[in-house]
């Protein structure tokens, strides 16, 4: 047996006994709508799949697949694509077809280019929708004046464009540096990346803090270290009783 077909056969037992029942998880709660935690589940062994078949002669072509698949796990995972049904049932699809690439290569040495190039189809055509019903309008902000506090009660479901973005950060800027700004989100399904480096970009000489995140919300806060900048809350209530305890 060559050194390449030894690294073959050890990353195949990997694939095996390691990720593959990791995948099986994460499949399981995306079908499950745990989308933020299923995402997080298969984030790992894809990325290592993705890493370690890109140095395998042979394997490149997985890697290159992978790394599509991870990309628009990641445009879920952003809000950047809307998880909808319709939408994760294509992510399961190609996370599957991963495995299915993987084997082709294993044992004929080259993938099904047909069904390869159906699935990232549908990868570019769920893409291309983006992140669904936001639409070019902003339902925007309703201001809240509570015990010197302004709070801001976000009815965008889904915050991802300039639109969105400016309806939060005009609001907080008339609230006037120092004073206190809470972002109720309790509404919002999913809040991408862009959007919070927009608001991020206020904190220091705005007093913003944030409440109410949604699982999809939470997972692009604390994945992108904006729990760095932002104090978060479970919720409004939450946030008045710590302004209550002495400091």
């Amino acid at each position: 047996m060559s050194e390449d077909d030894a690294m073959v056969d050890e990353f195949f037992s990997e694939v095996n006994d390691k990720y593959y029942p990791q995948v099986i998880e994460g499949l399981e709660q995306l079908d499950g709508g745990e989308i933020a935690d299923g995402i997080e589940t298969l984030g790992r062994p894809l990325h290592t799949i993705k890493g370690v078949t890109g140095f395998m002669s042979g394997f490149e072509s997985a890697s290159s697949f992978t790394h599509k698949v991870e990309d628009f796990m990641k445009k879920v995972q952003s809000g950047d694509v809307e998880p909808s049904p319709e939408n994760i049932t294509v992510l399961s699809e190609s996370v599957n077809m991963i495995f299915q690439v993987l084997e082709q290569l294993r044992d004929t040495g080259t993938p099904d280019d047909e069904e390869t190039n159906r699935v990232l189809g549908l990868i570019n055509e769920a893409s291309s929708t983006g992140a669904g019903g936001a639409g070019p309008e902003a339902a925007g902000v309703e201001v809240e004046e509570r015990d010197g506090v302004a709070i801001l009660h976000v009815k965008d479901k889904r915050v991802h464009l300039d639109v969105h973005r400016n309806a939060i950060t005009k609001p907080i800027i008339h609230a006037g540096p120092g004073n206190p700004v809470l972002l109720n989100l309790e509404e919002v399904l999913t809040f991408n990346s862009g959007s919070w480096e927009a608001v991020a970009e206020l904190v220091g000489i705005f007093d913003v803090s944030v409440a109410g995140l949604s699982p999809a919300c939470k997972q692009v806060f604390y994945s992108w270290g904006f729990d760095e900048t932002f104090a978060a809350y479970p919720d409004v209530a939450a946030y008045f009783k710590s302004r209550e305890q002495p400091q």
